[in-house]
């Protein structure tokens, strides 16, 4: 790729940041395409992470409510750990200091992932709540996984993840990513089914762990290419093919890697309008506009004749 263009994009991003992608010497558009697949897979997480996050933390306050009789469970809890109890009052202090009236909704908020997370600890074995939350809290959770020790571990496990995502940290280089992944939408299904199907339904972290480096080389070296490297060849911007592929999943198509596409299927009226010399407008995938014309109206009214009759319309 254009190395002054890389150096500039080094000063912004500082050299400290981009070491971690470049200590076995790649090359600079390596490296730079490193940095933006770590981006996409923690940008693929975000999701499914806050969707676990705010599972667990809801899961938890209405068991708290429903043991303590009161939404304000923390106004009457016993038994907490001084750090929990210090995390409370940072919290009361903070909603305070908004000039926000402190309600059980805002205190659940305002309460860190670590709060929660901290219920399956060993400080909570020794008062027996982490065991009742372990056992209450994830109504669909197999019996076997009902148990404190291996929630506190699973959850350490979310957490640290969640904090190197959310402070844009590597994690390109975990070999378990999948696993982690995989751990979390689990987690997600033990609070809430539907809440998993919509986790699901928004995923793109398989997609883009499953792609690799490859598209984010090819972005970098079209965008902002050496100028001393040879001329590409120049790819058709139209091409008939045989059938219908999925670009999404690695198949090589006639214009290199694709993200993905749609098929459209185009009617009688299309095919008139096209004849008639008008623009066709197609929405890709929501987020992409492109545009079908036909150039040669007259050869393509000539062509759809032809298939009339061919089908029996006569002339």
């Amino acid at each position: 790729m254009n190395n002054t263009f890389f150096k500039q994009v080094e000063t912004v991003l500082a050299p400290e940041r981009l070491d971690a992608y470049r200590q076995d010497g790649v090359t600079p558009v390596t490296t730079l395409a490193r940095y933006l697949l770590n981006m996409a897979l923690c940008e693929s997480l975000y999701s499914p992470l806050q969707m676990a996050e705010i599972a667990l933390r809801n899961s938890l306050n209405q068991f708290l409510s429903a043991r303590c009789q009161t939404p304000a469970w923390y106004d009457v809890l016993t038994g907490l750990p001084t750090w929990q109890q210090d995390q409370l009052a940072a919290a009361r202090q903070k909603l305070a200091d908004d000039g926000k009236p402190i309600t059980p909704g805002r205190m659940v908020a305002e309460l860190h992932f670590g709060f929660w997370t901290g219920f399956f600890n060993k400080s909570h074995a020794q008062t027996g709540l982490g065991h009742t939350l372990a056992g209450k809290a994830f109504p669909h959770a197999p019996t076997a996984e009902r148990n404190m020790h291996k929630l506190g571990s699973r959850w350490k496990r979310i957490r640290d993840l969640r904090n190197r995502v959310f402070h844009h940290e590597r994690i390109i280089h975990w070999t378990d990513l999948e696993t982690q992944h995989g751990d979390i939408l689990q987690v997600i299904s033990w609070s809430s089914p539907e809440l998993h199907e919509l986790a699901v339904a928004l995923d793109r972290f398989t997609s883009i762990r499953r792609q690799g480096l490859n598209p984010w080389l090819e972005r970098l070296r079209h965008h902002w290419p050496d100028p001393a490297a040879p001329a590409a060849a120049t790819a058709p911007a139209i091409a008939v093919v045989a059938a219908v592929f999925e670009a999404a999943k690695g198949v090589p198509t006639p214009f290199g890697h694709r993200w993905g596409g749609d098929f459209f299927s185009l009617a009688t009226e299309h095919l008139l309008a096209l004849q008639a010399g008008q623009t066709l407008a197609l929405d890709v995938q929501n987020e992409y506009v492109t545009f079908l014309k036909c150039t040669e109206a007259a050869k393509l009214e000539q062509a759809i004749k032809a298939n009339l009759r061919g089908l029996g319309y006569g002339g």
